[in-house]
């Protein structure tokens, strides 16, 4: 497999995966993920058809404009792609797995090993445990290049790991992008510091999953 991953990457498949996550935006539902300790194995769930799918899988605390070959735990390309070798020596961590093949890219993250689950509250945009307006200007901040501002947008950007799936931080409405409607939510919730129906989406909720770093 190690092999397998170089030839791909020597031949700029992962640089065409980053590329079209770079271009293209983060579908959020569409592709599921379960890890068996026992197989060393992944079985994949998609949502989406293509005729042929591109799978590629890194660690979660790998920037994709920065993924070389030992970063790759696998690499595919398939018309179909379910079950998923993996290295039976995988650390414990957690990892990210993009498809695509229509478009668009779609991820989803897995972890290895049990880790320490905390809870996070959906709007809480410095993690502090509360939801204030500072929580909307940090969103605020990130959507001016859609990139984290120091001292600015705290941990807006940063993904929960949870068991069926991921969130982003500063994500209020769960659709896979930070945008000014999610601060304009939080804004809505901090009126009377409860949730507004049809207005502050899902803010205030509770999220058990492990940050990655």
């Amino acid at each position: 497999m190690k092999k397998f991953s170089k030839l791909f990457l020597s031949c700029a498949a992962v640089a065409a995966v980053t590329a079209a996550v770079a271009t293209s935006a983060m579908a959020a539902g569409e592709i599921s993920a379960e890890y068996s300790a026992e197989t060393a194995s992944l079985k994949i769930t998609t949502k989406y058809t293509a005729d042929q799918k591109t799978l590629l899988i890194v660690p979660s605390s790998v920037s994709l404009d920065k993924v070389t070959a030992d970063d790759v735990v696998q690499i595919d390309q398939n018309a179909e792609i379910v079950d998923v070798a993996l290295p039976a020596d995988l650390k414990d961590g957690k990892y990210t797995v993009y498809m695509g093949g229509d478009g668009q890219v779609y991820s989803t993250n897995f972890k290895v090993g049990t880790g320490t689950d905390e809870e996070y509250i959906v709007g809480d945009s410095n993690s502090d445990g509360k939801i204030r307006t500072g929580d909307a200007n940090a969103i605020l901040w990130y959507t001016v290049d859609d990139k984290a501002v120091e001292g600015k947008s705290f941990n807006v950007g940063k993904k929960i790991v949870a068991a069926d799936g991921e969130l982003a931080i500063g994500d209020s409405n769960k659709d896979g992008k930070i945008r000014t409607g999610d601060a304009n939510a939080i804004l809505w919730y901090t009126v009377d510091d409860k949730a507004v129906d049809g207005k502050s989406f899902n803010v205030g909720e509770t999220v058990t999953g492990q940050l990655a770093e």
